[in-house]
């Protein structure tokens, strides 16, 4: 019988911030929860707490509840959209002089401010069976009521290489790739 020596294993210590928030994504975000059963509802963000996405399903009380966390307006529209939360902050276009109501960039000055003022909680509860479509469909119906918002997902060519052709004397492209790109426009502004 082989026994195993407990000074073999390394043990990692926890954060304080990791232990924490450990139970939290397993629980309602808001305070006062409403009386309806399913419901949908922004809130400030939450002190002290990153931002995090959460899907719990419990079948037995047949709800699902989505809870998005501390999250930039852009941030609920990639999640909506089934998009990765690494998405390339530079390939989201911004058609509106306010840019930091979006994005927070040095120009928007001090981080924990920015924070305070333009980042959001999001929590959501639907039937347990609801599908993946249709609650990003749910949530970007609230996202559009909430923020009057126009924000596309596109596919768009870009050049991956050019060289000097001599005999036009200007570059010409010779490959191109598709990437993804977000545009977010206030729904009241006309650019084409």
């Amino acid at each position: 019988m082989k026994t195993l020596r407990q000074d073999r294993f390394k043990t990692r210590v926890m954060k304080e911030f990791q232990t924490h928030n450990r139970e939290q994504p397993l629980k309602s975000i808001l305070k006062v929860k409403p009386p309806e059963q399913y419901y949908a509802q922004f809130t400030s963000p939450l002190k002290g707490l990153d931002s995090y996405s959460a899907v719990v399903r419990d079948e037995k009380a047949d709800i699902l509840r989505i809870s998005l966390v501390n999250m930039a307006i852009y941030e609920f529209y990639l999640f909506a959209f089934g998009l990765s939360a690494n998405f390339p902050v530079s390939r989201i276009f911004i058609y509106d002089d306010n840019r930091c109501q979006y994005l927070h960039t040095q120009d928007c000055g001090d981080s924990a401010l920015w924070r305070e003022k333009y980042l959001y909680c999001y929590e959501i509860t639907l039937p347990a069976a609801t599908e993946r479509e249709e609650y990003q469909q749910r949530i970007l119906n609230d996202l559009d009521s909430m923020f009057q918002l126009e924000v596309k997902i596109e596919k768009e060519h870009v050049v991956s290489d050019i060289y000097y052709n001599e005999k036009l004397g200007c570059p010409v492209a010779t490959s191109w790739h598709e990437q993804t790109v977000m545009t977010i426009k206030p729904k009241n502004v006309l650019y084409s």
